[in-house]
């Protein structure tokens, strides 16, 4: 079996193409090990290059000065994607849309505080606290079943 890998900079996400003359039991495999590794993981550039993060590890998406970043508890990161495109490629029952500026982890809320006004503060672990915008607030209650 050859590999080849090509490094294109206009290339906004990495694509695999198989050339083979049939399916194989092994061509089978190595489809399912590179969509589940593409669905569970996200390039994201960082001060030592490009990195390749589970997507478990993400605490939430934020964008900032135009920019879109990703902290994890081990740092804070930057891709190329807009927010609403995370939001499509992500898995909808693990992270949830906050605001027109966040997403976040499900997995990594430790508490949610909902006041009296409609406003829901959340805190994530690393003890982060962000707030949902009031537009949200239906959302993420239906969503978690409040």
């Amino acid at each position: 079996m050859k590999v080849e890998v090509s490094i294109d900079p206009t290339c906004k996400e990495p694509k695999v193409i198989i050339f083979t003359d049939k399916m194989t039991e092994e061509i089978e495999q190595i489809m399912q090990q590179v969509s589940s590794k593409a669905a569970d993981s996200l390039a994201v550039f960082s001060n030592r290059g490009v990195e390749m993060i589970a997507c478990n590890d993400i605490l939430r998406i934020y964008t900032e000065a135009k920019k879109v970043f990703i902290q994890t508890t081990e740092g804070i990161y930057t891709v190329r994607f807009r927010l609403y495109e995370l939001e499509k490629k992500l898995n909808a029952q693990k992270f949830l849309r906050i605001s027109n500026v966040e997403i976040v982890n499900r997995n990594m809320i430790k508490q949610m505080d909902i006041s009296k006004t409609g406003t829901i503060g959340v805190v994530l672990k690393g003890e982060i606290k962000t707030y949902a915008s009031r537009r949200y607030v239906s959302k993420i209650k239906k969503q978690l079943g409040i």
